[in-house]
């Protein structure tokens, strides 16, 4: 029988004491409005996601609908990942957008209101920031009819619904990592968001990359481990003997085989799940993995 092994790229992993954190600073950011469709206002110090409902320092619902749009820059972080795991060995375990909310805005332009809103991850990162201002908005930049030609929901994928504070503070949001976000984070360049409300009432203010203090803007957190590998196959009688390196702290393993490479991963059978060892170096050993194939695959995942 001719056993090979392959390992499965896209991982999903619980946070481990071994992960390395890089945090990456904004690089452009905007919101857009309803109400004032064409105006762009990429140069404010401050970012709006609000619904229709939400009111501002006055009381009022004139508003309208405001979006944001941000992208991070990811070169730097994947750069310090391949110096300390080596190129392409490492695989991404987390991924955290921090920003600061300002609960009560002064400025009419900018609504508040405790509410659910969705944070996107966008594929199409064409988009200029522009200059405007919230008393003086331009035409330079991205404005709220560019927004049909930047979603796609065939590409896009949710990052998460979350709710905001309503109050000054630093708020952090753990965002889901769909094979496509994983892999535009890996890409090292241009890694674009969007926020939306999802409540008419929410109204989400947040410091923006122009803010004064830059300890207060925007930041995305990306965690990185070293990637698994399995290392090599041995059969003791019918059982299949695999062992593994790279292994993480507390991260659950699964091995799956099927004698058709070409078959679904969803198809493919769940033979065991490990731990690793602390040392990062574990063994899978699958009992009466033998069968009448005369070939058989393996796939090692982590959850």
């Amino acid at each position: 029988m001719k056993l090979i092994a392959t390992l499965l790229t896209s991982l999903t992993l619980a946070l481990s004491a071994n992960a390395t954190l890089f945090t990456n600073t904004v690089s452009v950011d905007s919101f857009v409005r309803s109400n004032s469709p064409a105006a762009n206002y990429g140069g404010a110090g401050a970012l709006s996601v609000s619904g229709l409902t939400a009111t501002n320092v006055f009381g009022q619902t004139t508003n309208g609908i405001t979006d944001t749009f941000i992208r991070f820059n990811t070169a730097l972080s994947v750069s310090n990942f391949n110096a300390q795991f080596g190129t392409n060995n490492w695989v991404i375990n987390g991924a955290k957008l921090r920003v600061t909310e300002v609960g009560a805005p002064n400025n009419s332009l900018f609504s508040r209101g405790i509410g659910a809103f969705e944070i996107r991850w966008v594929a199409n990162t064409n988009w200029t920031e522009g200059t405007g201002m919230p008393m003086s908005p331009t035409a330079n930049g991205i404005a709220f009819t560019n927004e049909f030609t930047l979603l796609n929901t065939n590409t896009d994928a949710s990052l998460g619904v979350f709710t905001n504070a309503g109050v000054d503070s630093a708020q952090a949001f753990n965002l889901a990592l769909p094979t496509e976000f994983t892999s535009s984070l890996r890409n090292g360049g241009e890694v674009g968001f969007f926020l939306t409300a999802l409540d008419s009432g929410t109204g989400f203010t947040f410091n923006s990359k122009t803010f004064g203090t830059a300890s207060a803007r925007p930041f995305l957190d990306i965690s990185a481990l070293p990637q698994p590998a399995i290392v090599s196959l041995a059969l003791t009688e019918t059982d299949c003997i695999v062992s593994a390196t790279n292994g993480f702290t507390n991260a659950t393993y699964y091995l799956l085989s099927s004698s058709d490479l070409t078959l679904p991963l969803s198809q493919w059978t769940p033979i065991s799940t490990n731990l690793p060892s602390t040392n990062g170096d574990f063994t899978i050993t699958p009992t009466n993995a033998l069968g009448t194939s005369d070939q058989l695959f393996f796939i090692l995942q982590a959850q």
